[in-house]
């Protein structure tokens, strides 16, 4: 895509908000920042946003390192790899005018999967299939986190955001590498990649301002419903 201040404003103006959202709350910023990222161009999902966003994961991953729980880590990881691997495939054969149809159908899914599913006990079975949707999805439309909020969504909050954090680099570092390896990533996607990092890193900085007065559970709807109302937009804009 063509860089101008306007774009470049706008989109770490999205992911100044998407961090705080994250901060506040331990949902995937994915679910509000890609339909609008999407809007503004398709290359900035996935591998941008996911490559953009490292230096916030890294900084949120130390900054709850003692909240980490790790007992589930290796089962939903094998699983993320897996839906990389599916992911991959997929987006090589999908034709790029379907791609805001897609990406909008993933968010829709995310957010009808947050409302519905509510509670329910961790397994083997329940990782494996967790991490491979959320690989599946986070690799094709970067909205794959709001999956691993739920595996962990019975954590106290300090342990769903570290522990989130602590995946989503986990995903992205391995994503980044099988992209790079499948000739998925290209220069032009590293450049967007450091156009849009200023966005991640401010939004950690100022998110203490904020975070203290938003309530997670309003927080949540919020999120939902302009994630919805993006999916919306995306999928109208695929379609005309």
């Amino acid at each position: 895509m063509e860089w101008t201040i306007t774009t470049f404003l706008l989109a770490n103006l999205i992911l100044i908000l998407g961090s705080i959202l994250q901060m506040a709350t331990g949902v995937s910023m994915g679910m509000i920042v890609v339909p609008f990222l999407a809007i503004i161009s398709y290359t900035l999902v996935p591998v941008p946003i996911i490559f953009g966003s490292l230096p916030f994961l890294i900084m949120m991953v130390y900054k709850g390192r003692k909240h980490i729980d790790t007992q589930n880590m290796f089962q939903v990881n094998i699983g993320m790899i897996l839906g990389i691997f599916v992911a991959i495939y997929l987006l090589k054969n999908i034709h790029f005018d379907y791609l805001g149809i897609l990406f909008g159908l993933f968010i829709l899914l995310s957010v009808f999967i947050s409302m519905r599913v509510k509670s329910f006990k961790l397994s083997s079975s329940i990782n494996y299939i967790g991490g491979f949707l959320a690989g599946l999805m986070g690799a094709m439309a970067a909205v794959g986190g709001q999956i691993l909020a739920l595996l962990f969504q019975n954590h106290p909050l300090e342990s769903i955001k570290a522990t989130l954090a602590f995946l989503y680099l986990i995903f992205s570092v391995v994503m980044l590498v099988v992209f790079y390896l499948f000739g998925a990533f290209s220069q032009a996607e590293m450049i967007s990649s450091f156009y849009i990092m200023p966005g991640f890193i401010i939004g950690f900085f100022i998110a203490p301002i904020f975070t203290q007065y938003i309530n997670p559970k309003y927080a949540k709807i919020m999120v939902l419903s302009m994630a919805t109302l993006g999916a919306l937009i995306l999928i109208v804009k695929g379609l005309i």
